[in-house]
């Protein structure tokens, strides 16, 4: 049997020498450093308008993907989009990318569709082709490809929670968003009665049942309901009992 020489690198195997160890320790430890402040770096040259809570989760917008993308240097050449039409008239608008940052590349799609629930609704009240607003979609299509070139650049920013920006420093009780019912038209209605607190079933707007998703689990209060849930009173049973 013949025996390799762990320290040979034309072997493959690796080195779990002590001091190696240790050298990968450390230069981990420095990676999470470094990114931790591109994070920070990132978060901070945004503002509350630049993002948007959707389902209560924070979704980046185009204004602050572009702030981002200036202060790293990230830059991006986008394809004319693939247009796909189903045999109803529903279009769906695909963008690929190639995004660089020092000298790395990646490439990335973005895609929305006209059937989408915050364009055309839920399936059962679907809007027709021509109540939907092709700019729209393609618009979104094209933030969404920007948005994902970006946020594989910086990892960090993919799956960010509303913890995450207010430990930032961003008030995230200024950030619009929107949240969707089932039965209703979806994000873009402005009918604020279809949307009702899980506590009181008093009346509540897309922004309020989106802020309120996103820091109490999924739930859907009311601003006072909101204030008693933080406080730890009775409406604060995240599970809804």
């Amino acid at each position: 049997m013949q025996v390799m020489d762990a320290s040979n690198q034309n072997t493959g195997l690796l080195d779990t020498s002590a001091d190696n160890i240790m050298y990968l320790a450390d230069k981990a430890d420095k990676m999470i450093t470094a990114m931790n402040k591109i994070m920070q770096a990132a978060l901070k040259i945004t503002s509350e308008h630049d993002w948007t809570l959707i389902g209560g989760k924070p979704y980046l917008q185009e204004s602050g993907a572009t702030k981002v993308a200036r202060l790293f240097g990230i830059s991006w050449q986008i394809e004319n989009p693939k247009i796909e039409c189903d045999p109803e008239g529903y279009k769906t608008f695909t963008y690929k990318g190639r995004f660089g940052m020092r000298g790395q590349f990646i490439e990335c799609e973005g895609s929305r569709s006209m059937k989408d629930d915050f364009f055309g609704g839920k399936p059962d009240k679907r809007k027709a082709v021509d109540e939907i607003s092709e700019r729209n979609v393609r618009q979104a299509a094209y933030t969404n490809c920007i948005n994902n070139g970006i946020k594989r650049i910086i990892p960090g920013l993919r799956g960010i929670d509303v913890k995450t920006l207010a430990d930032a420093g961003l008030d995230t009780n200024k950030i619009s968003g929107y949240t969707f019912k089932e039965g209703s038209k979806g994000g873009t209605s402005k009918t604020e009665s279809v949307l009702k607190c899980e506590k009181c079933g008093a009346s509540i707007s897309q922004k309020v049942a989106s802020y309120s998703q996103s820091k109490f689990e999924g739930h859907m209060y009311c601003m006072d309901c909101q204030k008693v849930a933080s406080s730890g009173g009775e409406s604060g049973d995240s599970t809804g009992n």
